[in-house]
């Protein structure tokens, strides 16, 4: 049994369905929390000892566990390139030093048990959980933690929390984000489902080709209407529309094809790429019959088919 200093916490991973790039320039976004997620356990180790922290991640979906040892203060030279996760954590810790100073010595003589529900390599919001989780325990505003970490737009931090589908807006730099619920359950999302391309992309990678896009500042009232019309939508016609329409706007931006061109031409219905093009999943939209659409994936060499209500909260 835990003991009284034993303290729990629970984050939601996440989707963004709409706006993938150009939600860092402003754009609003449409993004969804998982049913699957990462929970965080602390407890008080027995020999607590000066500035002791122990880390464990035990993954759920595989037989192993990576304990590492962290010696606080986290300062800005502390770092360990034999240890990425190490080396993750203390470059987490100064940030959050930086925002509150001081704020980390609630972790010494701690142990933090991480919880993951989901591969690590679905790009579902390992690290977002992660920042969500030490923004509530250290005090510190996540949205600038994950700035000060390694930056990104923030959505995956709104979805933590999240209790369903919400749009998001970046705002700027330093300032919080604009966050709404919104209630969306169309009948059609019964017809959609999420696929992973067996590969995980770098989203830091995504982002610099998209900086170096030269035209992408004009498309970025036009994604914002696409997130509202996909907010709209009645019918799969209607979403299949759009969802081609996007993905037309952000395969211009980058000079890329959509992963519909490349990998998939003869699907009956229309995918769209989630997140940085290239990994993680994609979003399968189709009047098939479901078992139709699982088998067109499945022979192609990709077997983690999930229907759109069993992924999303």
């Amino acid at each position: 049994m835990p003991d009284h200093a034993t303290q729990d916490y629970y984050y939601h991973g996440k989707l963004l369905l709409t706006g993938e790039y150009f939600v860092l320039d402003g754009a609003t976004a449409l993004a969804v929390p998982t049913k699957l997620g990462q929970r965080f356990r602390v407890s008080t180790l027995e020999e607590r000892g000066p500035g002791n922290l122990q880390w464990n991640i035990y993954r759920t979906r595989r037989e192993d566990t990576s304990r590492h040892w962290l010696s606080l203060p986290a300062g800005e030279d502390a770092t360990d390139r034999d240890d990425p996760v190490r080396d993750g954590l203390y470059r987490l810790l100064a940030a959050a030093e930086r925002l509150r100073p001081g704020s980390t010595e609630l972790l010494h003589g701690k142990r933090v048990n991480c919880y993951l529900e989901f591969d690590e390599t679905w790009g579902l919001g390992s690290s977002s959980t992660l920042v969500a989780f030490l923004g509530e325990y250290l005090e510190v505003d996540p949205y600038a933690l994950l700035a000060g970490w390694f930056g990104g737009s923030g959505y995956d931090i709104a979805c933590a929390r999240a209790d369903g589908p919400l749009r998001y807006r970046r705002v700027a730099e330093g300032l919080k984000p604009t966050v709404v619920p919104v209630d969306w359950q169309p009948d059609w999302l019964g017809q959609t489902y999420f696929v992973h391309r067996n590969q995980k992309q770098n989203s830091r990678e995504g982002i610099r080709a998209y900086r170096v896009a030269k035209k992408r500042v004009r498309y970025l009232e036009v994604i914002t209407k696409l997130t509202q019309a996909l907010l709209i939508s009645d019918s799969l016609t209607e979403a299949l529309n759009t969802v081609f329409i996007h993905e037309s706007v952000v395969a211009r931006t980058l000079g890329l094809p959509s992963v519909q061109q490349e990998l998939f031409p003869d699907f009956p219905g229309r995918i769209k790429s989630l997140g940085a093009w290239g990994g993680d999943f994609v979003w399968a939209l189709s009047e098939e019959p479901t078992e139709k659409v699982r088998a067109y994936f499945n022979e192609r060499g990709y077997p983690t088919f999930i229907p759109y209500h069993d992924m999303v909260l």
